[in-house]
């Protein structure tokens, strides 16, 4: 009799164990599909050092609407002509300097034109700095615009009230071409013409759009 107490008691013991196993499972089972529709159906966020990006779809079709305003942004980046007539006497290159009688190396492009011709910005851009009357480079005009160009005029003369941190737009009538002077005074009456990307002397033949030189 003792004995079949005892099976009686261990089965029920075994029972109790296999339905306390298969409630562990079961709760198991529930939190994980719990978590597996919590996270499925949230935004998706990155972490970085600046903190919390939100990378949901919404953000990516604002992101698309920006894109298109970039290509708004690139189209308006094409040079415009500093002079009506891009008349290119001395390139981007190494040459001769008649005026200083030496070859060096030319960080512009001469555009030849009357004395009194209207000197226009190529880009929309903001007066860096107006040198005037120097006596290697005439009066100089500095434009800084995007993306770390700067664009340079020498040897015109500003137009009237023009100032440093003045905003130009592209096409813009910054001076007219000076009287033949400086270091390149024998070349005669000329934009000398330059482009910088970062600092960086850069070739304004990739910039400019010049049929003939």
């Amino acid at each position: 009799m003792s004995e079949e107490r005892n099976n009686s008691t261990g089965r029920r013991k075994l029972l109790t164990y296999y339905i306390i196993l298969a409630a562990c499972i079961l709760v198991i089972a529930a939190i994980t599909l719990t978590v597996i529709f919590t996270v499925g159906n949230s935004d998706t966020l990155e972490i970085d050092g600046g903190g919390v990006t939100d990378t949901d779809d919404d953000d990516d079709a604002n992101d698309d609407g920006d894109d298109g305003d970039d290509t708004d942004v690139a189209v308006t980046t094409e040079f415009a002509s500093p002079v009506a007539e891009m008349n290119v006497i001395n390139d981007y290159t190494f040459y001769y300097n008649k005026t200083l009688d030496c070859y060096h190396y030319h960080t512009g492009l001469d555009m030849a034109a009357e004395a009194g011709t209207e000197v226009m910005a190529c880009l929309d851009g903001t007066i860096e700095s107006i040198t005037v009357g120097d006596i290697l480079d005439g009066t100089k005009i500095v434009i800084s615009h995007a993306d770390g160009v700067t664009t340079s005029y020498y040897f015109i003369d500003a137009a009237e009230g023009l100032k440093a941190g003045d905003t130009v737009s592209r096409g813009d009538v910054i001076g007219t071409v000076a009287q033949p002077t400086g270091s390149e005074y024998k070349e005669g009456a000329h934009l000398h013409f330059e482009v910088a990307k970062n600092g960086e002397t850069a070739d304004p033949n990739d910039y400019l759009d010049i049929d003939e030189k």
